[in-house]
């Protein structure tokens, strides 16, 4: 399989975006714990994060880094695929201009431990690698949606 020169930088993206998402996790079951007074179990854990509420804004940050984890696994990347994930991560978590739901509570986490900072410090520098591409919130999502079409496209074509 022929990986493309922006493979390296896309990676190196994933592995700072799964560091900084273990981080929240690790942050909001801490909460979690001694709001209940004692350290729940990871399976209770697990539901908690699925049916609450409270934790409705973690669903963008996954969704993305589930977008991006397939385009990594893309046989070609070209700077269109590696701008879009730039701009998502920019416009999601360093951007922090956006008021959305999503961006209070990671901004709340943020500025509550120094655990969080080193990581998204390390994101931040990760993205700069990335190619700029201008987009929309709108074109951004549709890019997204293809990498799964395409990474469903290359897999037909590796079984056949």
């Amino acid at each position: 399989m022929t990986k493309s020169n922006h493979h390296s930088h896309a990676l190196q993206v994933r592995q700072a975006l799964w560091a900084l998402q273990k981080e929240v996790l690790s942050s909001l079951k801490e909460e979690f714990d001694r709001e209940v007074g004692y350290q729940a179990a990871p399976t209770e854990w697990f539901q908690v994060l699925m049916n609450a509420e409270r934790y409705v804004w973690l669903r963008e940050l996954t969704s993305l880094m589930a977008d991006i984890d397939i385009m990594t696994e893309l046989e070609y990347l070209t700077e269109q695929h590696t701008g879009i994930s730039r701009a998502e991560i920019e416009r999601l978590l360093l951007g922090m201009a956006e008021e959305s739901e999503f961006n209070k509570q990671y901004k709340t986490l943020l500025m509550s431990g120094a655990s969080l900072l080193p990581l998204h410090s390390q994101l931040k520098a990760a993205v700069q690698n990335l190619p700029k591409v201008e987009t929309t919130k709108d074109q951004s999502l549709a890019e997204r949606k293809a990498w799964h079409e395409e990474h469903r496209h290359q897999s037909r074509k590796k079984r056949n």
